[in-house]
């Protein structure tokens, strides 16, 4: 009997050593507290980078640089109004992510604290 051809959508192939290396950047951008805090204030609506500085207590440097480097991991999108940047969450699956994560901290602390993680 013939085999049965596996559609590629079906297929689960191994990452080459190229996108490896980009998720690899991907989780290490997202391995930073004063990033997840910026996702965190992202998350709801897009924000300027002077909002950002006062809503996380962050110097302006600071927030740009963080800023910066989620948007060069493709985290963020950003467009000019004026003299203002904006950003936003250009893939809001990150939070999907972030909600694993949770899910199992919230399973650790549960039983012995009674807390609760969400971003």
């Amino acid at each position: 009997m013939p085999k049965k051809k596996e559609s590629l959508s079906k297929k689960k192939l191994k990452m080459t050593p190229e996108a490896l290396a980009h998720l690899a950047v991907i989780f290490r951008v997202m391995g930073d507290g004063a990033r997840l805090q910026l996702l965190q204030e992202l998350k709801d609506s897009e924000r300027t980078v002077g909002e950002l500085v006062e809503l996380t207590s962050m110097g302006q440097t600071v927030v740009s640089k963080h800023l910066k480097m989620m948007h060069q991991a493709a985290l963020l999108s950003r467009r000019k109004e004026g003299t203002k940047v904006i950003y936003g969450v250009s893939d809001p699956t990150v939070f999907q992510l972030c909600e694993l994560v949770c899910g199992k901290l919230n399973r650790e602390r549960e039983e012995s604290l009674g807390i609760e993680y969400m971003i």
